[in-house]
């Protein structure tokens, strides 16, 4: 990328190929799985992120049961909604994944307006979700889980063309697609480090049924199967009190 990558993507084609792309539409793609803007970062550990994972209750019977255009249907106004949903209310995010019936997404750099954003993405698209996208079909909702652990941000070259493809790994990624599976329609599930540092204000699910599933989770660390936090509201000093944090874990 040349020194005016904001205003025109470049690639070793002609002049004629080339594609003008306005600033919001390159910053969106930064956030993708694949890279094109050559920016490496291999090796960068963040110690503080964000994970949001959802998924949407029912779509498995859901799909049994309807033809496969409806089916389809339903993924492309999910996924497309979601990400305009995720453009308006969660510009600061750093990384976001589509996993077909569900999705990923990363603040890799935490701080009051990350822990805001990922509250209202999720809040408010449950609540489109509710209203328009899923009332059609009564059996269908969305729950999720919201971590705060630290990420691995890597990147690997393509075989095909110059493209490069990025991704996250880490415990915390791992923790929130385990817990979101426990979470039922319209919860978020947040982890404990949240509710530790102040941020989130949480009710525990004292449900024995789901206690069990969360103590039978594989991979989940000791302390992370203590309890499952419901999220009940923000902090509303959120912005000032975590615009600078300096946490020890």
């Amino acid at each position: 990328m040349s020194g005016d990558k904001d205003s025109k993507l470049r690639t070793n084609t002609s002049a004629q190929d080339r594609v003008e792309i306005d600033s919001l539409t390159l910053e969106a793609l930064k956030k993708g799985p694949i890279d094109i803007f050559n920016d490496i970062y291999l090796g960068e550990t963040r110690p503080h992120s964000l994970i949001l994972c959802i998924d949407i209750r029912g779509f498995s019977d859901f799909m049994c049961s309807n033809e496969e255009t409806v089916v389809f249907g339903l993924i492309k106004s999910f996924t497309s909604n979601f990400l305009s949903c995720l453009n308006q209310f969660g510009y600061n995010c750093s990384y976001y994944k589509l996993l077909g019936d569900g999705a990923l997404v990363i603040w890799d750099k935490l701080d009051g307006i990350a822990i805001k954003e990922a509250v209202t993405v999720f809040t408010t698209y449950i609540e489109f979700a509710k209203e328009e996208l899923f009332k059609p079909y009564g059996n269908l909702s969305i729950g999720g889980a919201l971590v705060l652990d630290k990420v691995y941000k890597y990147e690997i070259s393509a075989e095909a063309a110059q493209l490069k493809y990025r991704d996250y790994v880490g415990y915390g990624i791992n923790l929130a697609c385990r817990l979101q599976n426990l979470a039922a329609g319209g919860e978020l599930i947040v982890s404990k480090k949240l509710v530790d540092i102040g941020a989130i204000y949480a009710t525990k699910n004292t449900n024995p049924e789901v206690m069990k599933k969360l103590r039978a989770l594989k991979g989940v660390k000791p302390e992370d199967r203590e309890a499952i936090f419901l999220y009940k509201d923000i902090n509303p000093k959120i912005i000032s009190i975590f615009k600078v944090l300096s946490l020890d874990f």
